[in-house]
């Protein structure tokens, strides 16, 4: 490395030094989880009014490290992902050195052969023995991809004249579906008021005669109905819909059957509890975040549909002359089926990983989270001081506290109350929700290296915080 420049040489090395000592803070289990800085201190100090020399970028680095929430540590319970993939980082570093962008073979060929491989494994994870797919930028685009490639099915010619005189066309999901729903039918052009919203049961899971009951409704009032997007793996209860049930539906009226896998995509890998998603290859199209329960660093997601040349009648356009040269790569120019021109290589992250575990070893980290989601759940069931909202079918525990003596109206105002006092002290960070009316704390299991003993000692933390709060 003699030859590299002293000027970029001595940073990286500064850099690296940097990295390795934040992941040894990370780690440890007394680290304060969410440094407490304030927004005004924290505008002062990242600053652009003032040019930065070597010696201060170093500063800024190392404060920005020191200012960050730490989603590596075991307490960091508060997303639907957690923990640090070593290859994964990797895999992010050589994709930012190499900065090479995905539209042409041309351009990224291994990336490209790397992102092809991936999309047929999880293509045939899902059940599509044909399937495709593309690398989006989260689970949001992934939905919205879907839903595109389903008006694209049902309003072929909205690509080119818009939807002016086709008949509203009306998508259904549950009341518990994510929010990204609503978000791709404006973004579509579908309008949020043509989205349905179906009552879920006490699990929390649609309810298919009202979907069904939905339909017809909507077909005797004179518009379209289209896409069904169920949910496998909900966000606050980790509930699966059943897909076999809603895909004997749109089969029934020719509808899109759209799977949002986000968050429960990667039980596909588990033998023991991939039976969540049985009827998953009756779908058109399926979601998959790796950055959740795969570890992966974000992004990393995959939209993957049954039959793939969907991609190409949607994304591809004229004028792109200048980049699309070779008939002969169009196949391999993952530009034609994106809806990005520039894009970058999330794929090399992911790939590295499933080199390192491979099969197994995600299937034995991913049923080790489910058994300790279901010893959290255990946990909670023996306090006399928490109440468990939803049964537990994945890696979500939700619970509210709930302490004798005290008024039941009183139960949402206490727990918010205590899990912001883990908050404010640097303990454990976990986040809240609502199921119906009630306030919850909803706690993930979703870091490889979490161990029963971190579960113990947050709920150790949960306790103490309920003392405080009770006697404030």
């Amino acid at each position: 490395m003699e030859h590299i420049r002293q000027d970029i040489r001595k940073p990286l090395n500064q850099f690296f030094d940097s990295v390795l000592s934040y992941l040894e803070q990370v780690q440890l289990e007394t680290e304060i989880i969410k440094p407490a800085i304030s927004q005004e201190k924290l505008e002062r100090i990242f600053s652009l009014d003032e040019p930065g020399s070597a010696a201060n970028i170093k500063r800024l680095i190392n404060q920005y490290l020191a200012s960050t929430v730490r989603t590596g540590n075991p307490y960091f319970f508060n997303q639907l992902f957690s923990g640090f993939s070593l290859y994964g980082f990797i895999g992010e570093v050589i994709t930012a050195l190499t900065n090479s962008s995905m539209y042409t073979f041309e351009m990224s060929p291994v990336a490209t052969i790397m992102e092809k491989e991936l999309i047929s494994k999880m293509s045939k994870l899902v059940g599509y023995p044909t399937g495709g797919g593309t690398f989006v930028p989260g689970g949001s685009n992934g939905n919205m991809l879907a839903m595109l490639a389903a008006r694209h099915r049902f309003a072929p010619q909205s690509k080119w004249k818009g939807l002016f005189g086709v008949s509203p066309l009306v998508a259904f999901i549950s009341e518990d579906a994510h929010y990204s729903m609503l978000k791709a039918a404006s973004q579509v052009g579908i309008g949020i008021k043509n989205v349905k919203k179906i009552p879920v049961n006490e699990q929390g899971q649609m309810i298919t005669e009202d979907l069904e009951d939905a339909i017809i409704d909507v077909k005797n009032n004179g518009k379209l109905p289209f896409f069904v997007g169920a949910t496998s793996g909900t966000t606050v209860r980790g509930v699966f819909d059943p897909l076999e049930e809603i895909g004997s539906i749109c089969r029934k009226f020719d509808l899109w059957f759209h799977v949002d896998g986000s968050w429960g995509g990667s039980i596909l890998l588990s033998s023991v509890h991939r039976d969540l998603l049985a009827g998953a290859e009756l779908s058109d199209s399926f979601s998959w975040c790796a950055h959740k329960m795969m570890g992966a660093p974000l992004m990393c997601t995959v939209a993957l549909f049954k039959k793939p040349d969907i991609l190409m009648e949607i994304n591809q356009i004229s004028g792109t002359d200048y980049l699309f040269h070779d008939e002969q790569d169009a196949q391999l120019d993952l530009g034609n089926i994106s809806l990005q021109c520039g894009r970058r290589v999330d794929a090399l992250k992911l790939w590295l990983s499933w080199k390192y575990y491979g099969d197994k070893g995600y299937e034995k980290n991913i049923d080790r989270l489910f058994s300790l989601a279901r010893y959290a759940a255990k946990k909670v069931e023996q306090s006399a001081d928490l109440r468990l909202l939803n049964d537990v079918k994945s890696l979500n525990i939700c619970f509210q506290v709930c302490p004798k003596g005290i008024s039941a109206d009183a139960y949402n105002d206490i727990t918010v109350r205590v899990r912001n006092h883990l908050m404010e002290t640097g303990g454990p960070m976990v986040n809240y929700a609502y199921i119906k009316s009630d306030l919850v704390i909803r706690l993930i299991t979703a870091n490889f290296e979490l161990r029963e003993t971190h579960l113990d000692q947050f709920f150790d933390q949960v306790n103490k915080a309920i003392d405080f709060v009770l006697k404030k």
